[in-house]
């Protein structure tokens, strides 16, 4: 094969750090010439400790646009519409990730209507495009939605063929980019949110107890990555009946102990006086109470005094008498 070295600022990107393996960046020198017939793959690899997305049903799936092809000396041409596309040669420094991440971009706002060159489907947490025309390639995951997350990815540009002269000091192109060389996907992780709703059912009410009758109820929140939060509210009755309160905003997967703290002045709770639960993403769990007169005359009646942290780093006092039918 000719023999050409491949000018500094010419090829090759980019997997930043979305990927497992260290891509190198635009800059790279190679001894032979690009195989502009050869034939090229890419494996893609779900990094982290995602392992609800690595066995997600329907995998991730993935997109790969030819937005270039390139040339013997490893420079690009844009493809038609992507034109506007600054490929031009950028020096191998900190800014040159930045650089080509601001450019996928770019890249990813010139698609639309575009039919991509390959498409590919995580199984496992991996997948694999082959049979790929050399060029420049711009990779787009889509979003998916887990059970307690959403998954979203950052578009990214990279070169078939590459080569790893800046990270290893080999300037040999390689044509697949599979096992030690797989692209890594690197996902942004957004919690997906439920609903609690609790329930409270008061069999009789004793009207020689007085008018009103407050019960307390504490929820206590340990979301899955280990954060505690505990909230409480109050339902009050002027009757026998049923009364109800939704806390909303409550991350998905978390594990919920709803504990009836105060049952009313001569009240008693009918069954357990505590509820386990584990919320669901865009869906309302129930935690239902019942409550009966015990038998007993002592009146009373209770508020809940609710203090929030405000922007002064001083609390706020709020008393709630009621938090039936609101959001807490």
């Amino acid at each position: 094969m000719m023999k050409k070295r491949v000018k500094e600022g010419s090829a090759v990107l980019l997997a930043l750090a979305l990927a497992f393996s260290a891509l190198s960046l635009p800059g790279a020198r190679a001894a032979n010439a690009v195989d502009t017939n050869a034939s090229c793959s890419v494996e893609f690899s779900i990094g982290g400790d995602y392992e609800d997305l690595k066995t997600i049903e329907g995998g991730v799936p993935i997109n790969l646009y030819k937005v270039a092809s390139i040339d013997e000396t490893g420079a690009y041409k844009a493809e038609k519409g992507f034109e506007s596309l600054d490929l031009s040669s950028v020096e191998n420094n900190n800014s040159s990730a930045d650089t080509w991440l601001k450019r996928a971009e770019e890249a990813n706002k010139l698609i639309k209507g575009t039919t991509p060159a390959a498409t590919t489907t995580t199984v496992g947490g991996k997948a694999l495009a082959s049979n790929l025309a050399t060029g420049l390639y711009l990779i787009t995951a889509e979003e998916v939605k887990a059970a307690n997350y959403v998954y979203n990815f950052t578009p990214y540009l990279i070169s078939l063929p590459n080569n790893y002269y800046y990270a290893s000091g080999d300037d040999t192109w390689v044509y697949d980019l599979t096992g030690a060389n797989a692209v890594g996907l690197k996902p942004e992780q957004t919690a997906r949110f439920g609903s609690l709703e609790i329930t409270k059912e008061l069999l009789d009410h004793h009207i020689t107890l007085g008018e009103k009758a407050t019960f307390v109820f504490q929820i206590d929140i340990t979301t899955l990555d280990g954060k505690t939060e505990a909230r409480q509210i109050a339902l009050t009755f002027d009757g026998y009946g049923s009364k109800s309160a939704v806390i909303d905003n409550i991350p998905a997967g978390s594990d919920v102990v709803v504990t009836e703290i105060y049952s009313g002045a001569g009240y008693e709770t009918v069954g357990s006086d505590s509820v386990n639960t584990t919320i669901v993403a865009d869906d309302t769990v129930s935690a239902g109470f019942q409550n009966q007169h015990d038998g007993h005359l002592q009146g009373g009646y209770g508020v809940v005094n609710n203090f929030k942290l405000n922007e002064n780093n001083q609390y706020d006092w709020n008393k709630m008498n009621d938090n039936a039918d609101a959001q807490e």
